[in-house]
């Protein structure tokens, strides 16, 4: 059987543990250009979808290791499955199956002096590195070890989470309070000065029981407060409850997809009040700059930062930066004709 489940001990494994049983792959169509931009592309949709069929489970990631023709003249193939299986095959190199692959490595600039190479291929993923990144023989000596350095996050993603979780622990805080009479008195000088239209508030209890539920703590006071006011403004950045679950939930993706590592930016500095990551479950977007950038309030800040303040983080952003102490502030900050964030920027014509 090509087929084992992931263990604690995958490290530990050795080559003769593993099943490098030979499968042919039948995916590839006819090559009818192998100077084709796209072909490797094609090649390595082919490849996941042979394993698909081989294995019957969702492929996470598939590694493809070629040979250099010198030390090995065999390919490869390493994938990691959905259920937590790794299957291993050795794929069959028929004419056509070396055919494609040569057209792969045209852009090479010797293709007489093959050099190994590791793929690494997903649905949208398509890397590659030389097999010398990586000790002598590794691959050969130390199976387990080499395929456990490109485990999935999808195979550890309760360690990954609980990493996550343990960094935040220490820096939510939901109890966060708005002065609501001034809000209030500030939104509607806002909204009478710009001259723009209000959506009415409604009932967003749904809204918010689907919000919990997703993220495993309540819908923060201070936002249902803000949101009695109105359910977003026509035109304009300012976000009404659906919307902002419906971002919230993109990014949370987002957060999840990622490890602490990738989502922690140490380069960075934002006076220590928001904390140095690219997202978190508790940054709440409330204000669309479009783009993929948001202004949203924070309910994990940095040592130096106060629940509820005003954030600035997206597509753009390697972390949240401070736009403002807090909601307050921020809306006071619109006014006039010379404000923070020109009026073009947020409010737009119909």
């Amino acid at each position: 059987m090509n087929m084992i489940s992931y263990r604690e001990d995958l490290h530990e494994m050795k080559w003769d543990d593993f099943n490098f049983k030979s499968i042919q792959v039948n995916t590839l169509p006819l090559l009818e250009d192998p100077d084709h931009y796209n072909n490797g592309f094609v090649f390595k949709d082919a490849l996941l979808e042979a394993v698909e069929k081989i294995s019957g489970k969702k492929v996470f990631k598939l590694l493809f290791i070629s040979p250099d023709n010198i030390t090995s003249t065999k390919f490869y193939a390493i994938a990691f499955l959905e259920g937590k299986f790794i299957l291993t095959a050795e794929i069959e190199n028929t004419n056509h199956f070396y055919s494609w692959f040569s057209s792969i490595e045209r852009d090479k600039k010797d293709t007489k002096k093959l050099k190994s190479e590791i793929y690494s291929f997903g649905k949208s993923l398509y890397s590659s590195q030389p097999a010398s990144n990586f000790k002598e023989g590794y691959f050969y000596k130390d199976t387990g070890a080499f395929i456990a350095d490109f485990i999935p996050n999808e195979f550890i993603a309760e360690k990954l989470a609980k990493e996550k979780a343990d960094f935040l622990a220490d820096f939510i805080q939901l109890d966060a309070k708005i002065d609501f009479e001034e809000v209030k008195q500030i939104f509607e000088a806002l909204i009478a000065e710009k001259e723009l239209r209000v959506i009415p508030p409604k009932n967003n209890e749904a809204i918010y029981a689907e919000f919990e539920q997703e993220a495993g703590f309540p819908f923060p006071a201070m936002i249902k407060d803000y949101l009695s006011l109105h359910n977003g403004v026509e035109n304009a950045a300012i976000m009404g409850a659906e919307k902002i679950l419906k971002e919230w939930k993109d990014w949370k993706t987002v957060y999840d997809d990622w490890t602490q590592e990738e989502l922690l930016d140490t380069y960075s500095t934002n006076q220590g009040k928001a904390l140095l990551m690219y997202t978190t479950p508790y940054w709440i977007p409330f204000f669309d700059l479009q783009n993929g950038n948001f202004l949203a309030f924070d309910f994990a800040p940095n040592t130096k930062g106060v629940p509820g303040q005003i954030i600035r983080y997206g597509a753009d952003q390697e972390i949240g930066y401070i736009q403002a102490d807090d909601l307050a502030t921020f809306l006071k900050s619109l006014m006039g004709d010379e404000g923070e964030i020109r009026d073009e920027e947020w409010f737009y014509k119909p």
